[in-house]
């Protein structure tokens, strides 16, 4: 592979405040090589998306934990993002195409009750939702739900669902310490119960699962408080949630039989491509995001997925400078480019 790194590389690396247990089962700090694929990822997901990309390509000795903290650097890059006018209006827009009838989810006063779409109302010359919650003889209690309120509504995993005549819901929980610790000046509530897709991993399912949901890291929110938590509470990954659950990523499995796809179709900013198989197979799905590509020199598919990287290289936009890239870790080979977006 071969490295394309303009003359003016800067070492952009923010510390971490990310732990993880040792084989003693004491708390160390998040080691060099980690920082650098969390930065990484927040480097990459600053970029914006217009009618160019980003493709980030990356020679690694090992994969272990490189996508899941990549991953965690795109979700924490972008926690500080608002979220756009123009998504919250895509949003609306779909849920308006919804089918009567269709099951949903709604967040209601900090818990989330079983919905279904009872098509729209227009309120005051405001177009609304009308999601049920209850049913009863009257017909039941529907809510109007604007558009600036839609990202509360959220297409349901199951298909089939019965609403009770009278709904509590169920109270969202979110380990707000841990995800304060990392994040900071974004307030965890509101981090937790809005869906934004920022970025989804293509890789082995099982081995993303134990790295994202069942390893436990550790951060500190003043000099003697350590708070524990799994990188899936930042991560959120829809699969990893209960139905209904707002997420920020999505886990895609590598060795699929059917086109790997994320949830209603979202475009995910930023699409790691964890191995060579996963960037091999379905790199075509996904041009319209930004590309971070990890292949690891021991894979059967390694020079495979080079050589294709290299031919991707020659569709790169020329004239565009790219500034401020991380400079890399020995034994680490890079490429970046832009391409046009399709």
């Amino acid at each position: 592979m071969t490295a394309v790194i303009p003359s003016d590389i800067q070492g952009i690396f923010a510390k971490t405040n990310l732990y993880f247990a040792n084989n003693f089962n004491e708390w160390v700090p998040l080691p060099t090589w980690g920082a650098f694929f969390i930065n990484i990822g927040r480097w990459v997901a600053q970029a914006e998306t217009g009618k160019n990309r980003l493709v980030l390509a990356l020679a690694i000795p090992t994969r272990n934990y490189a996508a899941a903290l990549a991953a965690l650097g795109v979700v924490l890059a972008r926690a500080n993002i608002p979220t756009g006018r123009t998504n919250t209006k895509r949003h609306f827009e779909q849920l308006c195409r919804l089918a009567k009838g269709t099951p949903v989810t709604f967040r209601y006063n900090g818990s989330r009750l079983k919905g279904i779409y009872q098509g729209t109302e227009k309120v005051d010359s405001e177009m609304r939702l009308r999601i049920q919650t209850e049913n009863d003889r009257k017909g039941g209690l529907t809510h109007l739900v604007s558009i600036k309120e839609c990202q509360n509504v959220a297409i349901a995993f199951t298909q089939n669902i019965s609403l009770p005549k009278k709904q509590a819901g169920r109270r969202i929980v979110a380990n707000n310490e841990f995800i304060y610790s990392l994040i900071g000046k974004v307030d965890p509530r509101k981090f937790s119960t809005k869906t934004r897709l920022e970025c989804a991993v293509i890789g082995r399912f099982s081995i993303l699962t134990q790295e994202i949901k069942e390893v436990p890291f550790a951060c500190y929110s003043s000099k003697s408080k350590l708070n524990t938590g799994y990188l899936n509470d930042v991560l959120r990954v829809r699969k990893f949630l209960s139905e209904g659950e707002a997420y920020r990523s999505e886990v895609l499995p590598v060795h699929s039989d059917k086109p790997v796809q994320t949830a209603n179709g979202l475009v995910p900013h930023v699409v790691i491509f964890d191995g060579a198989t996963g960037f091999i197979k379905w790199r075509d799905r996904w041009r319209n995001s930004h590309w971070i590509i990890l292949v690891e020199r021991t894979e059967p598919r390694f020079q495979e997925a080079v050589t294709e990287i290299n031919n991707e290289y020659g569709n790169r936009v020329d004239g565009e400078k790219i500034h401020n890239i991380p400079s890399v870790p020995f034994g680490v080979e890079l490429v970046v480019y832009q391409e046009a977006c399709q």
